[in-house]
């Protein structure tokens, strides 16, 4: 997913990627540092809190019961996975931007909501491919 999103960070910046701007945001708060103030923030640690979200995303995902009443069979999985980062995308990146917006003091553009939601896309494939194999 990350990997998917790089080119439009290096076409766009910070700005081409909402996910990496809310996490840009949740760090400048957690850090007390107005974001601003910071003019190039440190994309290894967006990058690595990104990262952290998806990790513990994807365990929930392999923890969810509700895997126990499928049928069996991959498909199943693979489309339970493309349709929960969707709902990651809806619950986190949606419905919360105007507070993101509001606190970090920059807009959330519908181009990068629309790459987010591609991500997510290409995150929910990979989830839904590799928890059969766990």
């Amino acid at each position: 997913m990350t990997l998917f999103e790089f080119p439009f960070w290096k076409k766009w910046g910070m700005n081409g990627v909402a996910e990496w701007q809310t996490n840009w945001i949740i760090l400048s708060k957690l850090a007390r540092v107005d974001s601003n103030r910071i003019r190039d923030p440190r994309i290894s640690w967006t990058i690595t809190l990104h990262l952290w979200h998806g990790t513990a995303a994807g365990i929930v995902f392999g923890l969810l019961p509700v895997l126990t009443l499928l049928p069996a069979g991959n498909f199943s999985v693979l489309l339970d996975a493309v349709i929960y980062s969707v709902a990651l995308w809806i619950i986190f990146m949606v419905a919360p931007r105007r507070a993101f917006e509001s606190a970090g003091g920059r807009r959330i553009s519908v181009r990068s909501l629309s790459v987010a939601l591609e991500s997510h896309f290409v995150y929910g494939i990979l989830l839904g491919l590799l928890v059969p194999l766990a």
